[in-house]
């Protein structure tokens, strides 16, 4: 008997889920303050996402701007690097040249007896005696940083003037840099006198393994 009961009542219920939603709606259809409840909360949403996609949008914009103007910043130098590779090849040969024009050798011994050598030859070249010639300051230090130089003072005998200017002549034509740091004549020893200190510039060679 209990068996009938039960199947009598499974057959006239509904189900307990189907029962709820139509209770929702019933509510829904009745309470006005419900629906406007939902429909902010509704709208709140909506304009959180809006404001979240305006705020990666406007991230966006910026970051393109950002890649925008590098790009502008580099454009000049895209644009202009023939001129910059020219000015460094430029820059490259006017070193190798002032490079070129330094004494060089293995030692400073070397260099030393290569001027005193020039020296020598070009003095007698242009016809004038030589009464000394030697290195001086060969115990200095050089400055930190700067370049070595040797200097050596001349002393020759003075008859004929012209033979000194051509003296003078060989030094400025040289092929190697030489500077003369003083030139004293002594018109009134005997026989007349000049005396040349003069400087050159050098770097030392590398040596091979």
């Amino acid at each position: 008997m209990s068996v009938v009961l039960d199947q009598a009542g499974n057959s006239s219920g509904s189900p307990s889920w189907l029962q709820a939603l139509q209770q929702a709606r019933s509510e829904w259809r009745a309470n006005t303050r419900l629906r406007w409840g939902v429909w902010a909360i509704l709208a709140i949403f909506w304009l959180w996402l809006a404001l979240l996609a305006q705020d990666h949008a406007t991230a966006w914009r910026g970051e393109a701007d950002e890649a925008r103007a590098e790009l502008q910043r580099l454009r000049p130098l895209q644009s202009g690097g023939a001129i910059w590779t020219q000015r460094a090849e430029d820059a490259r040969k006017h070193l190798e040249a002032a490079r070129s024009m330094l004494w060089s050798g293995s030692s400073q011994g070397l260099v030393e007896a290569a001027l005193q050598d020039t020296l020598r030859a070009w003095a007698e070249k242009s016809g004038l005696p030589v009464r000394e010639l030697a290195i001086m300051g060969a115990g200095e230090q050089k400055k930190a940083g700067s370049q070595p130089a040797v200097r050596a003072r001349l002393v020759v005998d003075i008859n004929n003037r012209l033979a000194l200017m051509g003296l003078l002549a060989e030094l400025g034509r040289s092929p190697k840099l030489m500077l003369v740091d003083s030139l004293r004549l002594r018109p009134l020893a005997q026989p007349a006198r000049a005396e040349l200190e003069v400087r050159v510039l050098f770097q030392a060679e590398e040596r091979k393994p």
